[in-house]
């Protein structure tokens, strides 16, 4: 099994593993607060936690999180994902119909049907320009996932104070990827991109 924490492909310092990334630019980075509407420094060990979270689990994987499935954790661990990699093309499918694509170019795109254009996969997770978070706008709505010791985090973005939304993380035993959800997050539309957010931050490929 190969799973890579999804810090040093995206673009930032691993904090858990401070050798991750060569370049001592990025590590110098890590210190500084967020500067895109105010967003809480990433900085620090953890965020107040989610409240009324569903949480989705990557799961199966073959060898990693472009080959898996994704259940919603509950009494049947319903499938909601089938992620199938050959070549250079992920597919996504729900109910065993394609759904999106990532196409592992020099510069990776994704597509997503009724959800996202197709467009770089940079462009979709854009990185800061001081390398400490990646925007993503949903119905013209900015978000902006922040990296921490204890994963990922999805705040709203702009002129008023941040909102947590979501956290990713991979488990300590590396055996799964959750996806954690605030109840707030389905009513802004945010289920899918976030699934989408999580195969591209946490496989082992550049996404720029």
């Amino acid at each position: 099994m190969f799973i890579l924490n999804p810090y040093a492909q995206a673009g930032w310092y691993n904090p858990q593993n401070p050798h991750s990334i060569n370049d001592n630019n990025w590590l110098n980075s890590w210190s500084h607060p967020g500067t895109f509407g105010a967003l809480p420094s990433s900085q620090g060990s953890s965020a107040p936690a989610l409240t009324s979270a569903v949480t989705f689990e990557f799961t199966s994987f073959n060898p990693d999180v472009l080959n898996c499935q994704c259940v919603v954790v509950g009494p049947t661990n319903s499938k909601v994902l089938n992620i199938r990699t050959r070549w250079d093309v992920t597919m996504i499918f729900k109910a065993e119909d394609p759904w999106a694509v990532i196409r592992w170019t020099e510069h990776p795109t994704i597509e997503a049907n009724g959800i996202i254009t197709p467009q770089p996969a940079g462009s979709f997770l854009k990185l800061s320009p001081d390398g400490c978070y990646r925007t993503m706008l949903v119905d013209g709505k900015n978000y902006a996932w922040v990296p921490r010791t204890d994963g990922t985090y999805l705040y709203s973005a702009g002129p008023h104070p941040p909102t947590l939304l979501a956290r990713s993380r991979l488990k300590s035993d590396n055996t799964k990827i959750l996806l954690e959800l605030d109840a707030k997050s389905f009513f802004l539309g945010l289920l899918e991109p976030c699934l989408i957010s999580t195969v591209l931050l946490y496989n082992a490929r550049n996404i720029d």
